[in-house]
């Protein structure tokens, strides 16, 4: 993993930089560079959860596995269409290193199930496409720690980078008093 400071050389640019609004930049403390071998989106989350660095994104692979799985009539109405692609873009075997084009993570497929299957606030902070999901099944912690708000950044849809700041911290100490469901549709009420 590389970790990218706010700064480069010239200490007026910063690197991955472009994958964000311009607006954010002067709030972000870092953008975490990690390794480009398809599985960087779920490296990324990986690194915002302190999994290790080498087989992390195994790990995040595996549990969204089971957890798409293990809760497939819920995952088969979320996803829809989309259901069989996202089993099978998460699925790891034993010995695979890299991942295929059809097995990188995509947002906004995969969403939903990377916050559900961690219990995460996931934020994602890609130019022109910002957004932020809650969990589906549960509340997300209310103490602020490592791992409890993953932010990323998307470079041109081919590279995921993670996006570390303190205004996320900021954004999301809301307290979440409960969640109702409505035909799918997943609503917070404060």
């Amino acid at each position: 993993m590389r970790r990218v400071s706010r700064r480069t050389q010239s200490g007026s640019n910063m690197a991955y930089g472009h994958c964000l609004e311009p607006d954010w930049l002067p709030h972000v403390e870092a953008i975490i560079d990690v390794v480009s071998d398809g599985n960087c989106g779920y490296r990324c989350v990986a690194s915002g959860l302190a999994l290790a660095d080498v087989d992390g994104w195994r790990i995040v692979r595996r549990r969204m596995y089971d957890e798409i799985i293990g809760y497939e009539d819920l995952w088969r109405e979320v996803l829809g269409s989309s259901f069989e692609t996202v089993k099978n873009a998460v699925h790891c075997p034993e010995k695979q290193e890299g991942a295929s084009f059809k097995e990188w993570l995509t947002l906004p497929n995969m969403r939903l199930l990377v916050s559900t299957a961690f219990n995460v606030i996931l934020v994602n902070l890609s130019h022109g496409s910002a957004s932020t999901f809650l969990p589906l099944r549960s509340t997300p912690p209310s103490s602020l720690h490592n791992g409890f708000i993953i932010a990323m950044a998307n470079e041109r849809n081919i590279h995921w980078v993670r996006v570390s700041s303190m205004i996320f911290c900021e954004l999301v100490c809301f307290p979440l008093i409960g969640f109702v469901t409505i035909s799918s549709m997943f609503y917070c009420s404060l």
